[in-house]
Order: C-alpha cells, then sequence, then structure tokens
C-alpha cells in the first residue's frame, strides 16, 4: 500500500498563504489606526496621542540602571543624564542586614553632592531626587556604603523629561 505524504502540498498551501496575507499588514496604513472601542480613527504626532475627545502625553524616561544587584561593604554606578532628562529617580531595595547608605554626586565620584540618604534592612527607597529643579547634563556617580555587614539588594536609576514616572 502506497503512503500518502501530505506535508508538502500543505507546507506550500501555508507558504502562499503566507504571501497572500503579508502584502495587507506591509501595506498597511501607518498614519491612522481604528481604536475597537469607539471605531473612530486615532491619529498620533511625536508628541501626543488623541482619541476621541482625549489627549494623551507621554513623558519619555531613559533606564540608566536597572536591577543592579549590591554588594559588599562599598559599592558604586554611574549613570548619564541626558538633554531633556533632567529628572532622576532612584531605587534602592535593601535585603540585607545593615543599613545602606547613599551618595548621588555630579562629575566623579567625589564631586558635588546631589543627593544622599539610608535604607535600612528590608525597606526600599523609591523616589524622585530633584522634584523642584531638573539636573543638568552629565554624569552622576551613585556611591553605596554599609559600615557593619554586606550589603545585599538591588539597585536601579532612570532619569526622565518630567516628575510623572
Amino acid at each position: 500500500m502506497k503512503k500518502k505524504h501530505f506535508i508538502a502540498p500543505a507546507l506550500a498551501l501555508g507558504i502562499i498563504g503566507g504571501f497572500i496575507a503579508v502584502p495587507n499588514a506591509i501595506f498597511a496604513d501607518s498614519d491612522a489606526a481604528i481604536d475597537s472601542a469607539t471605531s473612530t480613527a486615532v491619529t498620533q504626532d511625536a508628541g501626543k496621542t488623541t482619541t476621541g475627545d482625549h489627549v494623551i502625553t507621554p513623558q519619555a524616561t531613559d533606564g540608566q540602571i536597572v536591577d543592579r544587584p549590591v554588594a559588599g561593604f562599598n559599592d558604586s554606578a554611574d549613570f548619564d543624564v541626558k538633554g531633556g532628562y533632567g529628572y532622576v529617580r532612584l531605587y534602592l531595595r535593601n535585603t540585607g542586614d545593615t543599613t545602606i547608605t547613599f551618595t548621588v554626586n555630579q562629575g566623579s565620584a567625589s564631586g558635588a553632592e546631589k543627593y544622599s540618604g539610608t535604607v535600612k534592612p528590608g525597606k526600599t527607597f523609591d523616589e524622585i531626587l530633584n522634584k523642584s529643579n531638573a539636573w543638568s547634563t552629565g554624569k552622576f556617580y551613585v556611591s553605596l556604603s554599609s559600615g557593619s555587614g554586606s550589603m545585599s539588594g538591588k539597585l536601579g536609576v532612570r532619569t526622565s523629561t518630567n516628575t510623572n514616572f
């Protein structure tokens, strides 16, 4: 008895079907999309999205340090503040048994101090460091230390164009 092979014809049909469906995706109108909830066109420019009578203006953020492990008695990391991204949020989670002291300095690890604080064991610091004034562009350094025991935790720094992040 001769075996019938359906794999090749099925594969060919799938490939042909794919070529038929792809041009619709390639040539879709990228300037307007349909909002399924209201069936109205959604337009977008570089700064805002309009849906019906709602205007959404996104803030831009830049992840500079993301979930960096913190260890040892002293640790440091640096990040850049780019033009227009002068607001800084620092996240420091202390999972160790000792208090972590941190400072943020501009230009070098021993440069002008911009912010300092402490995070007790089991606690998390997660705040915008400069809500009233944007920092200037340049390199900044986060220095971490613990006096009595090894640190354990995570460090994160993000910069943004405004304070809504």
